[in-house]
């Protein structure tokens, strides 16, 4: 079966309270696999990102060793500087309202964080993810669409870049 076609809009999920006011956030459900499955989790779209983040119990959950990965990068997350601790892993996204055979898969790096801050267990970013597909966010509606990678290119006449 094939998953159905794009585009797949999800709709915001709330995040907060902040300072007294809900605030609202683009966020997609995302399998990761690497030896193992990890559960299906929600991501938060990050244009802000560049890499593919994740909590370090999803590292358990693949059945990485975290201790044993031979990519790491210094980054500034939240005001401070992390070590992030890089693994190839499977990636699955999952559309609104589809069953756990309903997917795009591909294959990315995934950065893991030992002491993982944000709301959301995996933060979804510029490379792996943007550049794999058209995300197209509005406050207005409070959605995010998710289209294939060429989406941009047809609809405004721009050449993708590689």
């Amino acid at each position: 079966m094939s998953p159905p076609a794009f585009p797949w809009v999800y709709p915001y999920q709330e995040d907060g309270p902040r300072l007294g006011t809900i605030v609202l956030r683009p966020i997609v459900p995302i399998t990761l696999f690497g030896k193992e499955a990890a559960p299906t989790s929600l991501a938060l779209l990050d244009s802000g990102c560049e890499h593919i983040l994740a909590a370090p119990w999803l590292a358990s959950a693949v059945g990485i060793d975290l201790g044993h990965t031979g990519r790491r990068l210094n980054l500034g997350i939240g005001g401070q500087t992390v070590e992030v601790r890089f693994s190839d892993l499977s990636l699955r996204l999952h559309p609104p309202n589809g069953g756990d055979d309903d997917f795009v898969e591909w294959q990315a790096e995934v950065g893991f964080v030992h002491h993982w801050r944000p709301t959301w267990p995996i933060l979804v970013g510029q490379v792996g993810f943007l550049d794999r597909f058209t995300v197209t966010m509005s406050r207005l509606s409070q959605q995010v669409a998710v289209e294939a990678d060429d989406t941009f290119d047809r609809r405004f006449g721009v050449p993708l870049v590689y």
